[in-house]
């Protein structure tokens, strides 16, 4: 009956410990935001696709990049550009290039903390911050084709 006694008290002090543990680890967290905006082809490339931007708990944010198609042993540049009245563009976010495969392909840029303003200086940036204001993200070709835009498309609201 005694060693009864301690199975019981045990499983009621581990059950104990888990409830609590279980409370503790309650998520207060707000809820992280995404957003999704399309990439339009550009002339004849036939490349279009998506580009998400989600928010982390920092409130830094990641991009990610899908495009239906690529040109294989290419290497496409991304950026984001900021565009301001004159209608010129400057980066703002220097996006992950990606390897053309000659099909689908995803790119990701991670933890987004800073980006240049239209003065050529950093500033801190967040989810909300480039989900403001004109910016586009655009698609090239190449690093050595820096003309040849494959894609483009509006970000923000």
């Amino acid at each position: 009956m005694e060693q009864r006694t301690k199975r019981v008290v045990l499983i009621a002090i581990v059950t104990g410990i888990l409830a609590i543990t279980g409370s503790c680890n309650k998520n207060d967290d707000p809820p992280l935001r995404n957003e999704q905006f399309a990439l339009n082809p550009v002339g004849n490339s036939g490349i279009s696709g998506t580009v998400y931007i989600a928010e982390n708990l920092d409130s830094s944010f990641n991009v990610t990049v899908r495009l239906n198609s690529s040109v294989k042993d290419s290497v496409h540049i991304m950026n984001i550009y900021n565009v301001n009245q004159n209608n010129s563009t400057n980066i703002s976010v220097k996006l992950a290039d990606i390897k053309g495969t000659g099909g689908e392909v995803i790119g990701e840029t991670r933890s987004i903390k800073q980006a240049i303003e239209d003065t050529g200086n950093f500033s801190s940036v967040t989810y909300d911050k480039v989900l403001t204001g004109a910016q586009v993200v655009k698609v090239f070709l190449s690093r050595n084709m820096k003309d040849s835009v494959l894609c483009i498309g509006e970000i923000g609201r």
